[in-house]
């Protein structure tokens, strides 16, 4: 192997031990992270259900013990003391009948948009997150197998120097090298600004 070669497998040995090290039990993490959100997800949609069908069954409630009374009571008030309540009692429950059902069809609509509105926004939300999630643990993924193929890598250095080559070394040495190159190339900016100002 000619020293280019075995320089090039260095520097790209240095390049990738500089990444930042991410345990490969992180993947396992994040796994169980999106596991437990799918899970909360749906006891979010359960606990929005059972909100309201508890404040369905409050209306209905209310409707009968409640405004179905005071309607009759109203309606009641306004009906002529000559009426013979027997005799126009299906009458009476025609005309009133509709008004509850309509009420409380107001009000549980009303319920049914919100239980909708509010399961589309959770719907929506887990979405994202579990997009993000998925990105994540993509990425994470990359990372691990990027820090096994370093570590494959370093090995083969070692083994086709005979272990003659020092990585950390070479690695602290071009850093250094670097910072010296850019030292050096932000003095020379300045003095070619300088020239052309003059």
């Amino acid at each position: 192997m000619t020293r280019i070669q075995i320089y090039s497998i260095v520097l790209a040995a240095t390049l990738l031990s500089s990444c930042a090290s991410i345990p490969a039990s992180t993947t396992i993490l994040t796994q169980e992270i999106l596991k437990e959100s799918s899970g909360m997800h749906t006891l979010n949609i359960s606990l929005i259900n059972q909100l309201y069908a508890n404040r369905k069954e409050q209306v209905n409630s209310f409707i009968t013990n409640t405004y179905t009374p005071a309607l009759l009571d109203n309606f009641s008030k306004n009906l002529p003391d000559s009426l013979d309540y027997k005799e126009e009692l299906p009458n009476i429950l025609k005309s009133i009948v509709p008004i509850i059902n309509k009420k409380k069809d107001s009000m549980q609509s009303i319920l049914d948009t919100e239980q909708e509105q509010l399961i589309t926004q959770l719907n929506t939300n887990y979405t994202t997150f579990s997009t993000a999630g998925t990105s994540l643990q993509n990425l994470i993924d990359s990372a691990v197998k990027l820090k096994t193929a370093e570590k494959s890598i370093m090995t083969s250095v070692e083994s086709l120097t005979n272990g003659n080559v020092n990585i950390s070394n070479t690695e602290t040495q071009l850093d250094s090298l670097l910072i010296k190159s850019g030292n050096s190339f932000s003095k020379l900016l300045e003095i070619s600004a300088a020239l052309k100002s003059n």
